[in-house]
């Protein structure tokens, strides 16, 4: 049975001029979406258009390979788009409902949307809340949140087909996921375990093989930061702090890779962000230094605190111009920041801040 996933595509018109860069923001809710302008010279945020859109709620969007349409989630269960690289250049989308499957949707030459071809099956216990493509788009990756699992699916764009290959039971609540375009990794957010996870890949088969390796999203010890100071526990504030040890005062949100400027280069970095679930306490971003022939990670480069919690999301979102920027969007107390990574890449910081009137879910950089 086909599922009617509610997406809309907007057709895109940003202006263009040098070292003035534009992205999109989806929200929470509301039904609006922003387009935003980032002047790099001044390092200046400013709102150039402000839609009103015929959705419940915009949430989640993607874009095309073009930067030319915006996808835009409608709806409450509607959860996750993304948009092939390759022609046709097919979209998927994946709502966050028990049993509910996702969608293949085809595209029209200039991107539009235009039926749904096929759907992505899981169990009657999933609630997927992220999707991923292998970089020829022949396999989908799902994060299945609810139903604590990784599904692998093959999909024939000839016959528009897809077939479950696979679904490995993870631990911890997979939420949001990308595939290295060297093919041999998948790295996953593991929401409630505050975690990365690396998990081996067969670019034949399209099958994950094994775990490589977990890494913890939060810092060690039980020094607090709150909001970039630095405090340390006592007796007489034991209700207030807490070791980062407890997870459970955070929820992992989003990992993304940087875009190379080269053509035919792999990224440098992997960005990923956790939230915190009190408003008063901060989220957190980390930077991993890739190697760029193989996609594995070399080291952590930095785990910061964000300037806020992020509540409902902490989402990143690499520019498109560059590998040393990124957008943060603050769900929690609405806003949007730019971000730039130190000289060394050892650490980044909030270069400019724009608030707005609903929770932004995530944005999308085209140009």
């Amino acid at each position: 049975m086909m599922m009617a996933l509610g997406l809309l595509g907007v057709l895109l018109t940003p202006p263009v001029l040098g070292q003035v860069h534009h992205f999109y923001s989806g929200f929470m809710s509301g039904d609006s979406l922003y387009g935003v302008e980032f002047n790099e010279q001044s390092s200046a945020l400013s709102v150039f258009y402000n839609g009103t859109l015929n959705v419940s709620s915009s949430k989640w969007i993607a874009t095309d390979i073009s930067q030319k349409n915006v996808y835009i989630a409608d709806g409450d269960n509607v959860n996750y788009i993304v948009s092939a690289d390759t022609a046709p250049f097919t979209v998927f989308g994946a709502p966050y409902s028990a049993g509910c499957p996702g969608q293949v949707i085809s595209v029209g030459s200039s991107g539009t949307l235009e039926s749904v071809e096929a759907n992505i099956s899981y169990s009657s216990d999933s609630g997927v809340h992220g999707l991923a493509l292998s970089a020829d788009s022949r396999f989908i990756y799902s994060g299945d949140d609810m139903g604590g699992s990784i599904w692998t699916h093959s999909y024939n764009e000839a016959t528009n087909t897809v077939t479950k290959l696979q679904r490995l039971n993870v631990s911890g609540n997979p939420r949001h996921l990308v595939v290295s375009p060297q093919a041999s990794f998948v790295y996953v957010i593991l929401e409630e375990n505050n975690q990365l996870a690396v998990f081996n890949r067969d670019s034949t088969s399209g099958l994950l093989t094994g775990r490589n390796k977990t890494l913890s999203l939060l810092p060690t010890g039980t020094t607090r930061i709150l909001f970039g100071r630095q405090v340390q526990s006592d007796a007489n504030h034991s209700h207030f702090y807490s070791a980062y040890s407890n997870s459970s005062l955070y929820w992992s949100d989003e990992v993304k890779f940087s875009n190379p400027q080269e053509e035919g280069k792999y990224p440098k970095y992997l960005f990923a962000t956790i939230r915190s679930r009190t408003s008063t306490d901060p989220g957190f971003v980390a930077a991993f230094a890739l190697d760029i022939t193989t996609g594995s990670i070399n080291n952590r480069l930095f785990l910061i605190p964000t300037t806020a919690s992020g509540g409902a999301s902490n989402s990143i979102s690499p520019a498109i111009f560059s590998e040393e920027y990124f957008t943060i969007s603050d769900a929690q107390n609405n806003f949007i920041e730019v971000w730039k990574l130190g000289e060394d890449a050892q650490t980044a910081t909030s270069i400019a801040h724009l608030d707005v009137a609903d929770s932004p879910a995530n944005v999308v950089w085209v140009n």
